[in-house]
């Protein structure tokens, strides 16, 4: 008999319990923490971007080309694509759930690579950005000049150079997006002044191509050669420029007098911003605004800490009118859950003790059950690690269901051997429970493979509820057979080390026992009545299950709950081409509306950032709002819940003119969904003009809205922005000796701004721009 050898050796039954729970605690340490388990397939997401493209140019020449490589790739489930007016186009690409994230992404980077070469120069110049899309956004950052010393571009350049490195290497940490510009050299053409002089910005371009550049000199007494030297010296050119006044001396041209055009008679230049699409504001002032993603295996909670922990130390060499503030925090809710589902934990082991001590009615008797409840849970921990599980809601409900559970095996060992020793006076403990043991090792692996008979088929569903479910039904199983090894090993030993005969028992177990056995036997009188009066009883039993069948159908549904997570995220949009000074004002009365509820902590926006394509546009906005503290917030008069703050928002927001916005919560499951709000796409499959989707998707949305369970059905889709066709007369062009390339390039670098390469300061690297000044491309006569 298997008990009998652990019986006869006790201390190798505490050594397999105490190595389990070992690894057990050593698996908590390193397990990652969420909210939920990670049910969201795999992501790739592309990134390009083409200065000055409309989004059907972007669609053609650059989505085109590559979605038409990457389809197929290994384990692809489908793609979406989203190409914007700003000239960005963004790709995901989503993945069978369990394909490897990081082979994914090795296979789509070698399709793109397929497709670089049809790319244009400006998109191939720039770079295609590939990475693993991560669910949401884990921490929102927002540093900020409480005096208003510093502009915002100073801001951006300080945490790009002193944060943005340091969380690079964070692990767990997947992205990390700086909402706005750092420096950049921009080259401000004066097209009048360029055509005085006959410079094209072909000329232009080549010219700081060529005078801003590393170029290699060699060494001089390097062997081999003729005559030994006794030294080598490397020669080092002038190199990458590093100021506007350096740039303005590049020779853009040789005029037949000899002199020289150089850049700074053609062009203004300025140590500027490397664009002016988007910028961040905090409390209504200029700001730096950094939004971070994790991986979806990151311990989000040890991520957020490495980077609260960072933000600590770049406090001491912060400027002095530099500080910074969370408006965005995820961790906050996820700790919070996990903090209540603990406490739940704890509290649950402490009454089934006390429920184990009450009814055994010794202390002795209780131990052997007290200590299969840490064996068995925190073992368990060990291999839901080998399982890839994390520590999140749905496991660790798993473990407060199992807390009762697991106890039983343990308490009828003890209960059996007490029976045994108090029907056998003459007998040891240790005799009782090995007859114990005889009688019992069957019942306990009987009812171990019934308990877990009735939780595997949960692992086995279908879909994302089979995902999701799947850590709740395996962790309690993992725990049922460690509990009825426990049975068979540990309490076994146990009970024959410290069980003895307990004759006289506590007068107020007694008393117990006695108003216990009253109310069994009342029990048993109202089952005896309910047989006789069978028909009775299943009139009860239908009413009953008509009561529960109609009480479920009234009942909402839902996947999972929605809960409070303490932050909002604002979307607001301005009739298409709307510059941004009119999206400012419309920030700033979305912050006075902001600024005067009770609920909300402290805000950041970011102008020009669409949160709901993910693209930049002069007409949209996006706004992180952080609410106050849960316990504040209840402790409030008034409905302050998440819910009920994004409501109100909602109702304040809609009565600004011209303007959509709304106010959503996080999504309940990170990457599913967008906010806490249904995303659904409409697909073309007939090959209808992009006129004809959009005409369908408004009819959709305004069906959508007379629903009464829709409260605001919106799009980003746009297939009509206004815009002007440039036709360009190529045989007068030919006549004029014009090349249609110099007419192509003179439009693409005035108007969308030429990226030509780098130039060097404070020991980093930034881009130079060359654009026409702003006074001469304000209108269509320019």
């Amino acid at each position: 008999m298997l008990s009998k050898f652990f019986i006869e050796r006790p201390k190798f039954a505490f050594v397999i319990s105490i190595f389990l729970t070992l690894i057990g605690v050593i698996a908590i340490k390193t397990m990652p923490v969420a909210e939920y388990p990670s049910v969201t397939p795999p992501q790739v997401r592309v990134v390009a971007f083409m200065p000055g493209a409309s989004a059907e140019t972007v669609k053609e020449v650059i989505g085109n080309p590559i979605e038409e490589e990457v389809n197929g790739v290994d384990g692809m489930v489908y793609m979406q694509s989203r190409s914007t007016n700003d000239g960005r186009y963004f790709l995901n690409i989503t993945f069978e759930n369990g394909i490897d994230s990081d082979m994914a992404m090795v296979n789509v980077s070698n399709r793109v690579a397929v497709a670089e070469n049809m790319l244009p120069f400006e998109v191939r110049a720039r770079g295609i950005r590939i990475r693993k899309a991560a669910p949401d956004d884990l921490l929102a950052i927002a540093f900020y000049s409480p005096a208003g010393e510093m502009s915002e571009l100073e801001l951006n350049s300080w945490v790009e150079a002193n944060f943005m490195e340091r969380i690079a290497r964070v692990p767990g940490l997947a992205t990390s997006d700086l909402i706005g510009a750092t420096y950049g050299m921009r080259v401000w053409l004066d097209i009048d002044r360029m055509a005085s002089l006959g410079v094209s910005t072909i000329e232009v371009k080549n010219a700081i191509r060529e005078q801003n550049a590393v170029v290699p000199a060699g060494r001089i007494g390097q062997g081999p050669s003729r005559e030994n030297s006794a030294l080598q010296f490397n020669l080092i050119t002038e190199g990458r420029l590093s100021s506007a006044q350096e740039f303005e001396q590049i020779i853009v041209k040789t005029l037949p007098d000899g002199n020289h055009v150089y850049l700074g008679d053609v062009a203004n230049l300025e140590i500027g911003s490397q664009f002016y699409d988007a910028y961040a504001t905090y409390n209504g002032g200029e700001a730096a605004l950094v939004a971070m993603q994790a991986n979806p295996d990151a311990n989000a909670l040890e991520t957020g800490a490495v980077v609260k922990s960072i933000l600590s130390d770049i406090e001491a060499i912060m400027p002095a009118d530099m500080t910074y503030a969370i408006p965005y925090d995820t961790t906050q809710s996820v700790e919070a859950s996990i903090r209540s589902i603990v406490e739940t934990l704890v509290i649950a082991v402490l009454l089934v003790i006390a429920v184990t001590y009450i009814f055994l009615g010794n202390v002795r008797a209780t131990l052997a059950p007290v200590v299969a409840i840490p064996v068995s849970l925190v073992g368990t921990f060990a291999f839901m690690q080998l399982g890839g599980f994390s520590i999140n809601t749905v496991t660790l409900f798993g473990l407060i269901l199992a807390i009762g559970i697991v106890v039983d095996n343990a308490i009828l060992v003890v209960e059996n051997v007490e029976r045994i020793l108090n029907e056998n006076p003459e007998w040891t403990a240790k005799d009782a429970t090995i007859q114990a043991m005889k009688e019992v090792t069957g019942p306990i692996v009987a009812s171990t493979l019934v308990m877990l008979a009735v939780f595997i088929p949960v692992a086995m569903l279908p879909g994302i509820t089979g995902l999701m479910f799947a850590q709740f039904s395996i962790t309690i199983c993992i725990a049922l057979i460690l509990s009825a090894i426990n049975a068979l090993t540990l309490s076994p030993a146990l009970c024959a080390l410290v069980m003895k005969r307990n004759p006289t028992p506590a007068k107020w177990f007694v008393v117990f026992n006695h108003g216990f056995d009253k109310l069994t036997n009342a029990y048993g009188k109202a089952v005896s009545l309910m047989v006789r009066k069978a028909a009775v009883l299943l009139v009860t039993f239908a009413v009953a299950i008509a009561a529960v069948v109609g009480m479920n159908e009234k009942l909402p549904t839902a996947f999972v709950p929605a809960e409070d997570k303490g932050v909002l995220v604002l979307a607001m949009f301005l009739p298409d081409n709307a510059s941004k000074e009119r999206t400012q004002a419309l920030i700033n009365q979305a912050e006075e509306i902001l600024n005067n509820d009770p609920a909300i902590e402290n805000f950041a926006g970011a102008i020009g950032f669409n949160a709901l394509s993910g693209g930049l546009a002069s007409n949209s906005a996006t706004m992180f709002v952080n609410l106050k503290d849960w316990d504040e917030r209840l402790a409030m008069e008034g409905d302050h819940t998440q819910a009920a703050v994004a409501q109100r928002l909602n109702q304040q927001l809609y009565a600004i003119d011209k303007a959509k916005s709304i106010a959503m919560g996080l999504p309940p499951i990170p990457g599913i969904g967008v906010g806490d709000a249904l995303e659904f796409m409409v697909q073309d499959t007939a090959g209808r003009s992009a006129q004809e989707l959009a005409d369908m998707t408004y009819a959709l949305m305004a069906a959508a809205n007379q629903a009464p369970e829709i409260t605001n059905a919106m799009t980003t889709y746009r297939a009509n922005v206004p815009h002007y066709h440039v036709n360009i007369d190529r045989e007068q062009a030919r006549q004029m000796g014009v090349t249609l390339g110099a007419i192509n390039d003179a439009m693409a670098t005035h108007l969308a701004s030429s990226y030509v390469n780098d130039f060097a300061l404070n020991g980093r690297s930034y881009r130079v721009f060359v654009q026409a000044q702003g006074e001469q491309r304000n209108d269509l006569s320019d």
